[in-house]
């Protein structure tokens, strides 16, 4: 299997996804709470990178929620934020939810012209090489969401926890990237995942915000089955 990883969505254009399938990283947090909504019975999500189009699809979709944060807040008028424990049954089973996040939406829609989507984090990074390898894939490009535009530990760590996952199985051609990815997972099981996690600046950030626990829900490894994907054809998300 080829992979290629990119340590940021910007460092991936539409031309580098031509012809293959897609991961999508955002582990602090839209992928992990997708994840966790999906877990808890939503419907569906419906990833938007601009606020005012998250705006006009609610008014669109009566009965749907409006999730989204901006530096790791919530956004004004919407319902949720960004954070996985909002996402309880009781609040979003069987509903659509429209989720607009500063990076990990961004990425999302970014993979679009790649041939089939799907979604990771350190929840379900075992789950996803099964999927992948299940699936046959070929050639995939690693997306990371990366942090304003700058590479993010937390992602990183993340595409090298299933790439790890991956070389249990199958012979992989991995540029530089993937292979930093791989090697820094691997180093970081010494002083394990959840310590190596809280060193990426994005991770010190949620903490100084009070955000310690969602650092901690989404620094726990292969605790969800669940392996979100896009239908390119409805811009949705479904396990």
């Amino acid at each position: 299997m080829r992979i290629d990883c990119y340590f940021t969505h910007q460092f991936c254009e539409a031309k580098h996804l031509i012809g293959r399938d897609a991961l999508v990283i955002d582990v602090l947090r839209a992928t992990s709470s997708i994840i966790t909504a999906l877990e808890a019975g939503a419907k569906a999500i419906i990833p938007v990178a601009e606020i005012t189009e998250a705006l006009e699809l609610a008014h669109a979709l009566p009965g749907s929620i409006l999730a989204g944060e901006r530096e790791g807040e919530r956004l004004a008028g919407f319902e949720l934020g960004n954070s996985p424990f909002e996402f309880k049954p009781e609040i979003v089973g069987g509903r659509i939810i429209i989720s607009c996040s500063t990076n990990g939406t961004a990425a999302i829609t970014k993979a679009a012209s790649a041939k089939r989507i799907w979604l990771a984090a350190l929840l379900n990074s075992r789950a996803v090489a099964s999927k992948l390898l299940g699936e046959n894939v070929h050639d995939l490009a690693i997306i990371c969401s990366g942090t304003m535009a700058e590479p993010s530990l937390d992602d990183i760590l993340s595409a090298g926890a299933v790439l790890h996952q991956l070389t249990c199985s199958a012979n992989l051609l991995l540029n530089d990237s993937a292979q930093i990815a791989l090697s820094l997972y691997k180093n970081s099981l010494t002083i394990g995942i959840r310590k190596a996690l809280n060193m990426a600046s994005h991770a010190q950030k949620l903490i100084r915000f009070d955000h310690e626990k969602d650092v901690e829900y989404c620094s726990q490894e292969n605790i969800s089955i669940t392996v979100p994907w896009l239908n390119k054809q409805d811009g949705r998300i479904y396990s």
